[in-house]
């Protein structure tokens, strides 16, 4: 049998659970409710029965292995001038690259110890909520700002997900119920995400996709005047609910989280100069033209 946590510690995985692999109704009823209200999330599978049963995408499937990877976020004095932001999670290697290599890696010591299961590895792009998956595992809790966050590190974390036919007795792991800890209590009388998102997405019902910054970055579609105005400087993502949120690490008073981009560079990149700097992140899938634009739209509102 395979000891799954000294397996996580050799591959470098900061952490590991698993869960069974039964329909998410929680999950259904909350996409059903958000076609209700015209915000059903961007960017994910809109085939609800899709997204809430697992035997649609395998037919046999039984279990799910959930894996975190860490990540600090990089900070910067902030200072005036022409510059942008990138938010932490799309600065360095793209973190689907990260977490995909260590997937790869899980699945092939897998196959070792169980040549005839079968194996399906996500990392962003699974047809369901990888969130929930990731809380049903007992790995920690979705909070206000519609974010996972995990005991162990807050909301500075990625979800990786295997979904397999083998039957989740097999791993032999204790059951995880981090996700009860009181140490998540203390969004419940904070609002600091709420009140300070700049997209007005968040709400005391829950997050409407189409406002949020992060998303707004990533929009092929024109903006709004009242969307542009909100991006402020965001160049790609947004990380201003996760910065003031007292569940994760206190940013120093004037520093910013990300990177720190000039727009007058980010401008008059070339193909060759964009590919270089920004391919490998999470910040390239969009293309030259989306964060080109997005600069554009922070200069004017710098002007303003």
């Amino acid at each position: 049998m395979v000891d799954l946590y000294r397996l996580a510690e050799e591959l470098n995985i900061h952490d590991i659970a698993v869960c069974s692999a039964e329909p998410f109704r929680d999950v259904e009823h909350i996409l059903h409710k958000d076609v209700t209200l015209d915000i059903f999330p961007p960017f994910t599978e809109t085939d609800i029965h899709k997204r809430v049963e697992p035997k649609e995408t395998m037919k046999d499937a039984a279990s799910f292995l959930v894996i975190l990877e860490h990540y600090e976020p990089e900070i910067y004095k902030k200072r005036d001038g022409r510059y942008g932001n990138i938010s932490p999670a799309a600065s360095g290697e793209d973190y689907h690259r990260v977490v995909r290599r260590k997937l790869n890696s899980l699945v092939d010591a897998l196959k070792t110890e169980y040549p005839n299961g079968d194996y399906m590895a996500f990392v962003d792009n699974s047809p369901f909520s990888e969130k929930h998956i990731a809380v049903r595992s007992g790995l920690g809790r979705i909070l206000k700002n519609g974010l996972f966050y995990s005991k162990t590190f807050g909301s500075r974390c990625f979800i990786g997900i295997v979904l397999t036919n083998l039957p989740v007795e097999i791993w032999n792991l204790e059951r995880r119920k981090d996700g009860q800890n009181r140490w998540f209590d203390r969004c419940l009388s904070c609002n600091a995400c709420i009140q300070l998102c700049p997209g007005n997405a968040l709400n005391y019902d829950g997050m409407n996709s189409y406002r949020c910054v992060s998303y707004l970055t990533q929009k092929k579609e024109e903006l709004t005047d009242d969307e542009k105005t909100k991006m402020g400087a965001h160049i790609y993502g947004c990380d201003v609910c996760q910065k003031v949120c007292p569940l994760n690490k206190k940013i120093p008073e004037g520093y910013e989280t990300g990177s720190e981009i000039s727009l007058d560079e980010l401008m008059t990149m070339t193909n060759k100069g964009f590919k270089l700097k920004y391919q490998k992140t999470a910040a390239g899938w969009r293309g030259k033209k989306q964060l080109q634009k997005n600069a554009e739209i922070a200069l004017k509102n710098m002007e303003r």
